[in-house]
């Protein structure tokens, strides 16, 4: 299972923990310079830090943040500094940032010397971007995608599936170091959920290691709740859920970076967010445990597997596993292989024991299928 590990500093950004102890948000009133003099920004000059100047660059748009899309932008310079320190992002990096709004956390990327690929739904803020950073657009170092990102992502993995199907070479398609993504809170699960089996189609190796197995770094503003959940969950927790499974399935690590009150957001939402970390590894290597011989699993399958168990979560793991995917009988056997009691409920298993399961279970299944064929 995927367990948090600690994480060194970011370079001066990071606040000193409490007296108390609990989390520092980052949405102090402390000015923060960051600046970058061998560099061709100065984000601190050219930002628009605070209400006041967001609000004014927006009004001068014409533009209201539309509630419809969840949009919230970060207006606070330290937060952004701190968002760029804890992600790494360095010369050389290629970044695809999802929700770059009104391109404040850009120009820090852009500042590091890294090649940013950003997707915004929204007209008018993608037209005013694209004159915002004309510039860089023409050196290619920015690439500007208007597109809504499920959807782009979405024909984006179908272009993958075509090309391997025609035999063709899947080394064209744009590749990635990093995602760093301040998406509207209620579909980031949703975006997570999709990154989590598509470390190799979405991540490149290693610089100058192209035969390395690529790991996939992926840097999301969630919901202070859900980040915490997400992150800090163990089995047998009452908060453990169907989604905490995929994440310690397929990340090797996740973590909590830092808390970020409402008040670094414009206009500000109901609930504070929060910055967590998520280390995704490759699909095979992630569904291999528990592996039974030559049975596959197949990431879909995984996925419905613990959805359908988790579907009635009081319930015994047992009864919410209908009789059209695995027999009653072979459930019941397969559970008393794993010393698990008959009235273990979804929260009880941890990743490796829903994997072990549903291996056991698919390899009895084809010996099933293949003794009637």
């Amino acid at each position: 299972m995927a367990s948090p590990r600690p994480r060194p500093n970011p370079p001066s950004t990071r606040c000193a923990a409490s007296p108390s102890g609990e989390r520092n948000t980052a949405a102090s009133d402390e000015s923060h310079e960051t600046k970058r003099r061998d560099g061709e920004y100065y984000p601190s000059k050219v930002l628009w830090p605070g209400i006041e100047k967001t609000d004014a660059y927006l009004r001068k748009m014409d533009f209201r943040a539309k509630k419809s899309l969840g949009q919230n932008f970060m207006i606070q310079e330290n937060v952004l500094s701190k968002t760029v320190a804890y992600a790494g992002v360095q010369k050389g990096d290629r970044v695809l940032e999802i929700g770059s709004g009104t391109g404040n956390l850009t120009r820090y990327m852009l500042a590091k010397g890294a090649e940013v690929v950003c997707v915004e739904k929204d007209d008018r803020l993608h037209e005013a971007f694209v004159k915002e950073f004309e510039e860089e657009v023409k050196s290619k170092r920015l690439k500007v995608v208007h597109a809504d990102v499920m959807r782009w992502l979405t024909e984006r993995d179908r272009r993958e599936r075509e090309l391997v199907a025609s035999g063709g070479s899947v080394d064209q398609m744009l590749r990635f170091d990093k995602v760093v993504a301040n998406l509207p809170f209620n579909i980031t699960t949703d975006l997570l959920k999709f990154l989590l089996p598509r470390c190799e189609s979405v991540f490149r190796p290693p610089t100058g290691s192209p035969e390395s197995r690529p790991s996939g770094d992926v840097f999301l503003l969630l919901q202070d709740e859900a980040a915490q959940r997400l992150c800090e969950c163990r089995a047998g927790d009452s908060n453990y859920r169907a989604m905490n499974v995929l994440v310690d399935c397929f990340c090797s690590s996740r973590e909590y970076l830092f808390k970020i009150d409402r008040k670094a957001f414009f206009p500000a939402p109901n609930v504070d967010g929060a910055l967590a970390h998520f280390k995704i590894r490759p699909r095979e290597e992630a569904l291999s445990v528990g592996q039974v011989g030559d049975t596959v699993v197949t990431s879909k399958q995984f996925h419905t597997f613990v959805n359908q168990c988790f579907s009635r979560r009081r319930k015994m793991v047992k009864n919410n596993i209908p009789s059209n995917m695995f027999g009653a009988d072979e459930v019941a056997r397969v559970m008393e292989e794993l010393d698990l009691g008959a009235e273990t409920r979804p929260q009880d298993l941890s990743c490796e024991q829903y994997l072990s399961m549903l291996h056991k279970l698919q390899s009895l299944k084809n010996s099933r299928e293949a003794e009637s064929a």
